[in-house]
């Protein structure tokens, strides 16, 4: 679709920026990408994440909330969300394409209101989704389709700018928190989620100062000086959360990836199987001829598996479990 002039503008300047950021400085590259967004709508939250699908881990470099940023960490994500969605299908997330429904599976992002619209989409490559970028509006309809192209080329810009980068120095964390040392993924993501809170509560200690010096009156230069620092206490979060939060070990990397139908029962299962087969859907009356039950029972069994996996309806199942024919 062709872009207006706004949006272009917007995406022009980020593209500056971006490409004027020093090397290793992810903390720019995705605030580039955040005001961009804020500038061609009406936004509140705004988030990137990284994506390890294998052991369903997301990290999250960059928070930024309601005008302040956000302590950043690694988390695990559950199979039925925008997450385990947008992973799946490889297709943008849009609040209107379901009134919220997927959205409002997780976690409550920012103040921990529900947002009234959103876009999540993916960042990928030649392994797959490896990244979200994701906007959030308390106002209803702020993300045209406009929006949602302009962050699809964002989040090209970050795989491009950021995380398809080698970077050619590392941080040897391992002096500074122990917990590193530990060659397992669990120690590492620790260490990493404990770094940022360290660095989170330092921002804040930061900012405390710098409105004590303001209303004492002292030279403004000092507090500039600390609002700098305390920016800078974000940039390192972003830099770290980006190179060791979403970075599997060899264990993690040969090991099998999680099988999104684990939450089902052995009933949902059974149906949910037959609905992906090789064969095609066989419809409510041979899932239930196969199954030896009634039609009614397909049904609630279906309803039922659509809703703990986070689907609208059995045409996106395909989406979801991998390997079950020529659309995964």
């Amino acid at each position: 679709m062709s872009l207006s002039d706004p949006v272009v503008r917007a995406l022009r300047h980020a593209d500056q920026m971006i490409r004027e950021a020093e090397r290793g400085d992810a903390f720019g590259v995705y605030d580039a990408c955040r005001a961009a967004v804020a500038a061609i709508s009406r936004l509140d939250d705004f988030y990137i994440a990284l994506v390890q699908e294998r052991d369903r881990q997301i990290s999250y470099p960059y928070m930024f909330s309601n005008g302040r940023f956000l302590e950043t960490g690694t988390v695990t994500y559950g199979p039925r969300g925008v997450v385990a969605w947008v992973v799946a299908s490889r297709k943008p997330y849009c609040y209107r394409d379901d009134d919220g429904a997927l959205l409002n599976h997780g976690v409550r992002f920012g103040d921990g209101d529900l947002s009234a619209d959103a876009v999540v989409v993916p960042m990928v490559d030649d392994r797959g989704v490896i990244g979200l970028m994701g906007a959030l509006s308390d106002s209803p309809e702020a993300f045209t389709d406009e929006v949602v192209t302009a962050m699809g080329w964002l989040a090209g810009l970050v795989v491009d700018r950021v995380l398809a980068a080698s970077p050619s120095r590392r941080l040897d964390l391992g002096l500074v928190y122990p917990e590193l040392l530990d060659t397992g993924r669990a120690g590492t993501l620790m260490a990493v989620n404990h770094a940022a809170s360290a660095l989170t509560e330092m921002a804040s200690q930061i900012e405390e100062l710098r409105g004590e010096l303001e209303r004492s009156g002292v030279d403004g230069s000092a507090a500039e000086r600390l609002t700098a620092l305390g920016r800078r206490c974000f940039e390192v979060q972003a830099a770290l959360v980006t190179r060791l939060g979403a970075h599997a070990t060899e264990e993690a990397a040969t090991a099998p990836p999680p099988n999104p139908l684990d939450g089902l029962s052995p009933r949902e299962r059974a149906v949910v199987e037959l609905v992906v087969s090789p064969a095609g859907d066989p419809g409510n009356a041979g899932i239930a001829k196969a199954l030896g039950i009634g039609t009614p029972t397909v049904k609630s069994h279906m309803a039922s598996a659509l809703a703990k996996l986070g689907l609208r309806n059995r045409s996106e199942l395909r989406w979801l479990v991998k390997g079950s024919g020529p659309d995964a």
